[in-house]
């Protein structure tokens, strides 16, 4: 059995209010009038609707994803860095990729470009040291 996916357009025919009413009460916005906040809230809460993240990064150009590089995550130094990373991350809505190096060259290269494929908006690299490559593939997509 396929679960449906519950989108924005569902909410607002539900609740009878645009797409733009759903996605200020969504994300926070004061404008609007508490007596239509609860209701969306309340088709919100019985149609189980989740807001795509895809979605919100393709319109907002950030995935609120850092990916962090790693060279040994049973190392207890790096996985203590990447526990303080994730804890700061989370404190500014963001959520972390940790993805681990093995401290190879050739295995950073291709961490390094998947977590570019998925769009992080940034890169935190705590390898032993930044190649020409890398330096050339973070360069190319502009990623902090």
């Amino acid at each position: 059995m396929e679960k449906q996916t519950i989108t924005i357009y569902d909410v607002a025919r539900e609740a009878d209010v645009s797409m733009a009413t759903v996605s200020r009460v969504v994300n926070g916005n004061p404008n609007v009038k508490p007596a239509t906040r609860k209701k969306v809230l309340e088709v919100i809460d019985r149609l189980d609707y989740r807001p795509n993240a895809v979605a919100r990064g393709l319109a907002s150009k950030k995935t609120t994803t850092v990916g962090v590089i790693i060279p040994d995550v049973t190392n207890v130094y790096f996985s203590s860095l990447a526990r303080g990373i994730d804890d700061v991350a989370s404190m500014y809505k963001y959520n972390i990729i940790l993805a681990n190096s093995d401290a190879n060259e050739q295995k950073e290269l291709q961490v390094l470009n998947t977590l570019l494929a998925k769009q992080v908006d940034g890169i935190i690299f705590m390898g032993n040291k930044i190649t020409d490559e890398l330096r050339k593939q973070i360069d190319k997509t502009k990623t902090p």
